[in-house]
């Protein structure tokens, strides 16, 4: 038993060196997995408030029915939660949507300075003044991942408060990633499209992967149990069929290695749908592959101008959210803008649900949380009440799903913040500036 001992350390030594593709073996019961997976979470922003009668459902807590905003999540009903009576409660500095865009994950008070200015008569701001939530779970855990959090977001723009959500610290933004193909480089490799050599570079890594530990494979596998042997003979397959063609299938789960197809320009609007789904399926697939545990994704930002002439809307989306609610053709845009939001959250929800988890129990929504929010209630008031918070994932039971929360009075969104943290094992009584203990959910 001995010398198993230290010939399973030996093998998972080098196996973390030279196989970040393989982290399935430390999931094999014959090293000492437990049957517990590991906790996930995502966060998710879109901006410049919604139209709240189209999206806050109408009903009871377990009886209540989509208004055409979330009815793209109709067949996820049971999956989610639909929050509504929480209002973002900082005050100045910063005008609304900087005060909400740089409180909504860190419920902090901004800091004032000179980096994002603000409106005429407001107190010039910096950032926000305190770590956010993505960041304080990744805190609890994300260091046994090979990336402690990933950060993408979608036409973000430059490093300005309306277009950062995360932070490490006080002051402290994250920047996120932008362009997929960079985000797909730091996770499998070469993605260069435009490189002829590309896929042969990526295939030679994915070779070498396997080919880099199988001696210490080969040498451990008369170890492992029957059962194990036949995981670890499967996926050394799987990984030899990439090898053999980089035309990846369309696989229901299990560690796979997304497609990203021809690159576009990053920058134009009209490429956010397809910008957005490349992210979501890296986050999905570093999920499955073990590489994280904690991921963000941002659209847009706040005072976002995105025309998104791919729903046939012409007019920038930030100006359609300050027109009063008696033009019709504005309030219609912004409704569609935010359905086809909650069709992005719906793509990204249905495919953690279709694919299992790494660990092997349950799929990958089983064992996560999801949450979506926008840094305002309502574009033409900016009004930061009813701050439209959607969730998904029980996250192994400790979320109650397929209910519409409502409070009785507005709560401060920190109270959500506390009691999502919490769930990861942070043993907080409040968050942020707000020190109010947990939300009653």
């Amino acid at each position: 038993m001995k010398n198993f001992s230290n010939s399973r350390r030996r093998v998972l030594r080098n196996t973390v060196k030279t196989a970040a593709a393989l982290p399935f073996l430390h999931h094999l019961p014959s090293f000492g997995a437990t049957a517990t997976p590991k906790k996930r979470f995502i966060n998710i922003f879109s901006p410049n408030g919604t139209m709240p009668e189209e999206f806050f459902p109408t009903g009871s807590e377990n009886n209540f029915s989509f208004n055409r905003i979330l009815a793209p999540l109709e067949s996820l009903k049971d999956d989610v939660i639909v929050y509504k009576g929480l209002e973002s409660k900082m005050g100045q500095p910063g005008d609304a949507h900087q005060i909400g865009m740089g409180g909504l994950w860190t419920a902090k008070h901004l800091t004032e300075g000179s980096t994002a200015g603000g409106n005429v008569g407001d107190i010039p701001v910096d950032w926000a003044g305190g770590i956010s939530l993505d960041q304080v779970i990744a805190n609890q855990i994300g260091a046994e991942s090979r990336f402690k959090s990933l950060e993408y977001g979608v036409a973000c723009g430059s490093a300005q408060i309306w277009s950062r959500m995360s932070y490490l610290d006080r002051n402290v933004p994250i920047e996120p990633e932008m362009d997929p193909y960079v985000a797909f480089n730091r996770l499998y490799g070469s993605a260069n499209p435009d490189d002829i050599g590309a896929q042969e570079q990526r295939a030679v890594r994915l070779k070498s992967v396997l080919d880099g530990v199988q001696t210490d494979l080969s040498s451990v596998r008369k170890y492992l149990s029957a059962e194990d042997r036949v995981k670890l003979e499967n996926h050394t397959e799987f990984v030899r069929q990439i090898e053999q063609s980089l035309e990846i299938p369309d696989l229901s789960g299990g560690c796979y290695v997304p497609t990203l197809g021809a690159r576009v320009d990053i920058n134009k609007d009209e490429n956010i749908p397809q910008i957005g789904k490349l992210f979501m399926d890296m986050i999905v697939s570093a999920f499955a592959c073990d590489q994280t545990s904690v991921a963000s994704l941002q659209w847009t930002r706040a005072v976002s101008q995105a025309r998104f002439t791919f729903l046939n809307i012409l007019t920038p989306h930030h100006d359609l959210s300050h027109d009063d609610d008696s033009l019709f053709t504005s309030k219609e845009a912004i409704t569609l803008i935010n359905i086809w939001y909650a069709q992005q959250f719906a793509y990204l929800v249905q495919k953690l649900k279709d694919t299992p988890d790494p660990s092997g129990q349950g799929s990958l929504l089983d064992n996560t949380y999801v949450i979506w929010g926008n840094e305002l209630g309502k574009g033409n008031s900016h009004t930061r009440e009813d701050i439209p918070f959607v969730s998904a994932g029980s996250l192994q039971g400790r979320f109650n799903t397929g209910r519409f929360i409502q409070q009785g009075s507005q709560q401060t969104h920190a109270k959500l913040l506390t009691t999502i943290a919490n769930a990861y094992g942070a043993n907080l009584t409040g968050f942020g500036d707000y020190n109010e203990g947990e939300l009653t959910i």
